[in-house]
């Protein structure tokens, strides 16, 4: 019965991942592209869309907390959220008004952004810890796909000269529709620990790390890694559509930004979600590190098409690995069963740095340049790993880290 649960999950989480690489590629490219060259967006607005998730994270301990007497399984839970995620970006496209726009976008954020928590107990439950990477990455794969195919087309379609933003915004919700449906025939699945009050919630974010020190340990060389790499993401984009940076067509910014970027993450998820199940987890992210290190300056110091292309292509091979990292690592780490506790931390503190980092880089952009960023966060990410080299001989991770996987089936 489990297995064929598995299965089933699989067979319908792996086509949503299609959907949700397009909202992947509208909220990081597209939408802030939309701000930026059609609404003529000021800063404090750009970086509220790109604090957009991030903020949803730190509320998500909360916005939990209200679902505490429901009945509702947690895949139709995402179902629900998926749908409002649609409606809010909708109301956007109908809007001639900047704020409204960055408002509306905001909260489709934090809709989205309330996935994962409700997920990782639908994928500890119904994966094995021997294959979740490996399934975990059918979706990622599907995912980059969905990217690559809506960067073209949108891409393409916005450097028209009477092109309209609303039919990429409306393709985008359309997108977040399509999610929702999938989310809500997945097999029902209920959270493995009763929903706790606000309150209690928010003392577990202080007192699970105060009784887990490895886990703080690590958290708080994620807050500095997440911090170095961050704040580079709205300047990214910022970086290719400025007249102060390189000023590329949209087009242009679409096949760097995603269609480079999406084929190596591509590569990368199909390797990765193997390795995550078989090899020691601080080691592995590590090498992420130094890659994600090595594709931010070479990204922001090459100054070509070119150079730009091979810092995508570099960034694209480690955030493949590092979504899987991200999305399972405290099953490496957390007692069994509260493994959606953990996770309620990482993604508060994940929320704490994504929501303040964009603001922090184009607060020193004017002072420091591109160039100077990038250095900042090479130090920053450099910082990270030199505290997570301090936990890769833990018994905890010797234990529980390696698994002998028996090639699981594709779904």
């Amino acid at each position: 019965m489990e297995k064929k649960a598995a299965q089933s999950l699989c067979k319908l989480d792996a086509p949503r991942g299609f959907f949700a690489g397009v909202l992947e590629a509208g909220f990081s490219i597209f939408i802030l592209l939309i701000a930026i060259r059609f609404f003529e967006a000021p800063n404090y607005c750009k970086a509220m869309i790109a604090a957009g998730s991030p903020i949803g994270l730190i509320l998500s301990p909360f916005l939990m907390s209200l679902w505490a007497n429901s009945r509702i399984q947690e895949p139709q839970k995402c179902s629900i959220l998926m749908a409002v995620c649609s409606a809010f970006i909708f109301a956007a496209s109908l809007s001639p008004d900047v704020v409204f726009f960055t408002g509306c976008i905001l909260l489709a954020q934090i809709c989205l952004s309330q996935i994962p928590s409700l997920m990782i107990s639908v994928y500890s439950q119904l994966y094995s810890k021997k294959e979740r990477g490996f399934r975990l990455s059918i979706t990622l794969v599907l995912s980059a796909c969905g990217g690559m195919v809506s960067s073209y087309y949108l891409g393409k379609y916005l450097d028209l000269e009477n092109a309209d933003p609303r039919l990429a915004l409306w393709a985008i919700s359309g997108s977040a529709l399509c999610c929702g449906v999938f989310h809500f025939f997945m097999p029902k699945v209920k959270g493995v620990q009763p929903y706790l009050s606000r309150l209690v919630r928010f003392r577990n974010i202080i007192k699970i790390p105060n009784e887990d020190r490895l886990f703080l340990r690590i958290l708080i060389a994620w807050m500095i890694l997440g911090f170095g790499v961050i704040m580079t993401f709205p300047l990214r984009i910022e970086y290719l559509a400025n007249k102060q940076g390189l000023n590329f067509s949209n087009e242009e910014i679409a096949f760097i930004g995603v269609s480079i970027f999406f084929t190596t993450k591509v590569v990368s998820v199909l390797l990765c979600g193997k390795l995550f199940d078989r090899v020691h987890f601080m080691r592995f992210r590590i090498a992420l590190n130094l890659v994600m290190l090595t594709a931010i300056l070479i990204y922001f110091n090459a100054g070509t098409f070119l150079g730009v292309a091979i810092g995508t292509a570099i960034a694209g091979l480690g955030t493949g690995g590092a979504n899987i990292a991200w999305n399972l690592w405290v099953t490496k780490l957390a007692p069994s069963g509260k493994e959606s506790e953990y996770m309620g931390v990482h993604l508060f503190l994940t929320g704490v740095r994504g929501s303040t980092a964009p603001f922090l880089g184009y607060a020193l952009l004017e002072t420091f340049g591109y160039s100077g960023i990038s250095i900042l966060s090479a130090v920053l990410i450099l910082a990270a790993t030199l505290i997570f080299l301090t936990t890769v001989n833990h018994p905890r991770f010797e234990e529980r880290n390696i698994s002998k996987v028996s090639n699981p089936s594709f779904c």
